[in-house]
């Protein structure tokens, strides 16, 4: 855990990543993405109202250490930080017992190795969220949001300024080109019809595209985001 800057108490828990603190600051966990809880009649998502509720049990009452982002706040205004309890940070707790799913999201890159590693022990446990598959087909996707998909990378197609896969010839996904070297390209050559893993945030870009382009696009942050299956 980096030095912690300053320490911050809690005046709510608004969901399983995200908290209000006393100074009036909403504060947005670095690293992890939990379920979102319903809203404006959408029911709750699979273990959102745990992750909630967990996370409300280990901070109600206490001093949080704060470390921020080096990005310091998203566009919804809300505090980039890392929270600690007890020398723990709290993103990587919520993913180690399988409230959450590890994210890494450029600049704010800090702890996303130690975030990943704490997930791999949670999904090898079966703990939280892991207990039943939450991998969808990539071919089964048709709504907005985040989601953990699996499917056939059916087609390549590489510009000058991003590298776009097509998955289950339904979803694309989009790699800047600023986020891999020739290694890297070298390596998504060789993912051409292989079944593949990802995480990320589900774009609509609207029913009215030109012949052949795909109506889902998740924009691929980081390559952690992104692996072989079997792997």
């Amino acid at each position: 855990m980096p030095s912690v800057e300053r320490r911050v108490a809690v005046a709510s828990v608004v969901d399983g990543d995200t908290l209000r603190l006393v100074d009036g600051n909403a504060v947005r966990l670095i690293g992890v993405n939990t379920p979102e809880i319903g809203r404006d009649g959408r029911p709750d998502q699979p273990g959102a109202r745990e992750a909630y509720r967990m996370l409300d049990r280990w901070v109600q009452g206490r001093m949080l250490g704060v470390v921020e982002g080096e990005e310091p706040r998203d566009r919804y205004g809300r505090l980039l930080a890392y929270l600690s309890l007890d020398g723990e940070v709290l993103s990587e707790r919520l993913v180690r017992e399988g409230m959450g799913y590890a994210i890494a999201i450029p600049p704010n890159l800090r702890l996303s190795d130690c975030l990943f590693e704490a997930e791999k022990l949670a999904r090898m446990r079966r703990l939280g969220l892991w207990r039943d598959d939450p991998v969808r087909s990539a071919a089964s996707v048709d709504s907005v949001g985040f989601a953990l998909i699996a499917g056939e990378l059916s087609k390549l197609d590489f510009t000058r300024k991003a590298l776009y896969l097509e998955v289950d010839d339904h979803l694309v996904l989009r790699i800047d080109r600023d986020l891999i070297g020739d290694n890297a390209e070298t390596w998504l050559r060789t993912l051409l019809h292989r079944r593949v893993e990802v995480r990320g945030w589900v774009v609509d870009r609207g029913r009215n595209l030109k012949p052949g382009r795909k109506r889902w696009l998740i924009v691929v942050s980081d390559l952690r985001h992104m692996k072989l299956i079997g792997e």
